[in-house]
């Protein structure tokens, strides 16, 4: 299964401003994110995404006349707070919504969402071993990698993540991607507090940081470029 990690960034690597205003894509790069929609069998993204942007995450841009399928939407949610009046939700009966939940999401707000058309996953993090060695509390994350394999398993095979910062970084720190495509526009925003390309914790020392291959580069008539890079790491 191929996962491609997919975001458009400021030259300072903001992926949104300090309001949280995400609008960096020019229509010519919707264009290319759509086209990656179209070859996808799932879009992910995290609950953040969907709180802040309110996305359809639909194909639009580049549509056949015939209509192309859209590609499953799984939102990683750990405790099912997606909002009842997003645009997800509202379509989840025209389209295949998953909610990957833990064992903490509330069961009142698991069954309104059923009621709605979205089908729940419970994933929990780890193994009670390794939530007792790493001093977590029992379902608190959704395990990425048992959510990837179930999804391999169900013959799914190509991931596209349109996540934020914290989505990233579970990804990347997983080593769970094999291709990251950014298109860095012209703009500078800045901004301590604006998200960034990948949050969390980051890795401490240069040494320990996710090496990765550039595969090619694309420049754009209106300045924005395109960097496509693939992960030489995972096994």
């Amino acid at each position: 299964m191929k996962i491609i990690l997919n975001a458009a960034t400021s030259i300072d690597g903001k992926i949104a401003t300090i309001n949280g205003d995400t609008k960096i894509s020019s229509v010519l790069d919707l264009k290319r994110v759509h086209g990656l929609r179209s070859k996808s069998d799932v879009i992910l993204v995290g609950i953040s995404t969907v709180i802040n942007d309110d996305p359809s995450l639909t194909i639009r841009y580049g549509m056949n006349k015939q209509g192309t399928k859209n590609p499953i939407r799984i939102i990683i949610d750990s405790k099912a707070r997606i909002p009842l009046r997003s645009k997800i939700v509202k379509t989840a009966n025209q389209i295949e919504t998953r909610l990957v939940v833990t064992s903490k999401a509330p069961s009142k707000n698991l069954k309104k969402l059923e009621e709605r058309g979205l089908k729940i996953m419970t994933i929990d993090q780890g193994t009670e071993e390794d939530k007792e060695d790493k001093g977590e509390n029992n379902g608190e994350k959704v395990d990425l990698k048992k959510l990837f394999d179930r999804l391999e398993k169900e013959g799914v095979s190509n991931v596209l993540v349109e996540g934020g910062g914290e989505t990233n970084w579970s990804i990347i720190k997983n080593n769970l991607f094999d291709e990251i495509i950014i298109t860095i526009s012209p703009l500078i925003i800045g901004g301590k507090k604006a998200i960034s390309l990948v949050g969390g914790e980051g890795y401490k020392t240069i040494n320990e940081s996710l090496k990765i291959k550039l595969l090619r580069l694309q420049k754009k008539s209106n300045g924005e470029i395109i960097l496509h890079y693939k992960n030489i790491n995972k096994k």
